[in-house]
């Protein structure tokens, strides 16, 4: 079944910055250092990393790659590294709060569930397991059942968006088109992630990136946060 120009969208959204902002950042950042290091004896350039729109895999390449540790080595350690950030996520949420809900997405993630034009996925930097251990532990994990895209997908931030249309297509047994996708993502990677596939671009500047920084790469809209349930569902709906 091809949809063309049919009302369906799928909401692509990003998590860190867009969904969740993170509570404790230098203890999260510490943890990871101690899990690189007990991983491949070295935590390389992590700090000098920025963190910002890219893929898991991306940013330990970029710390480690200078080590002489390859992409390929550390596709082949994910998993073990997924198991510890993972491990590390549910310890963190016994003694505090580790996330919170940036404005409006509780409720824009409830308004689309009750509304049959939207499905909701994800589109995210985060490799899939640690990916939903931070949607468990902010408590929004039960509204993304279909399987999107990850940075333990694909290295480069713009491959996913078609690994996450893909499998959308095949779980719905449609054929969206890519003008039916919409990403909601925080940074100049989401935007133009989008626009390498073809799909609609929603930026928020509820992460590192002021509105008038994400302007200059012309989302197609551009918003200051999700806080105004009823103009973010009519303005999905108008892409």
């Amino acid at each position: 079944m091809i949809i063309e120009n049919g009302h369906l969208r799928v909401v692509l959204f990003d998590i860190d910055g867009t969904l969740i902002k993170a509570v404790r950042r230098p203890e999260y950042r510490g943890a990871m250092r101690e899990i690189l290091v007990n991983v491949f004896g070295t935590c390389g350039r992590i700090g000098e990393v920025e963190f910002a729109g890219k893929t898991d895999l991306a940013i330990y390449r970029e710390a480690l790659e200078p080590e002489g540790i390859s992409v390929d080595d550390v596709r082949g350690c994910l998993p073990r590294i997924e198991a510890a950030m993972v491990e590390l996520m549910d310890r963190m949420a016994k003694t505090g709060e580790v996330y919170r809900l940036c404005p409006g997405v509780r409720e824009l993630l409830e308004a689309l569930s009750v509304d049959d034009r939207y499905v909701k996925s994800l589109l995210t930097g985060n490799s899939e397991r640690l990916a939903e251990a931070k949607l468990r532990v902010a408590g929004i994990g039960h509204h993304f059942r279909e399987r999107g895209a990850f940075g333990s997908d694909a290295e480069e931030r713009d491959h996913l968006p078609a690994i996450a249309a893909d499998r959308i297509n095949r779980s719905l047994g449609h054929q969206l088109l890519p003008a039916n996708f919409i990403i909601v993502g925080d940074t100049p990677r989401d935007i133009n992630c989008a626009r390498h596939f073809g799909a609609r671009v929603v930026a928020v500047a509820s992460g590192q990136h002021s509105v008038e920084q994400l302007k200059e790469y012309s989302p197609d809209a551009l918003l200051s946060d999700l806080s105004d349930t009823a103009s973010v569902v009519s303005l999905l709906s108008e892409l």
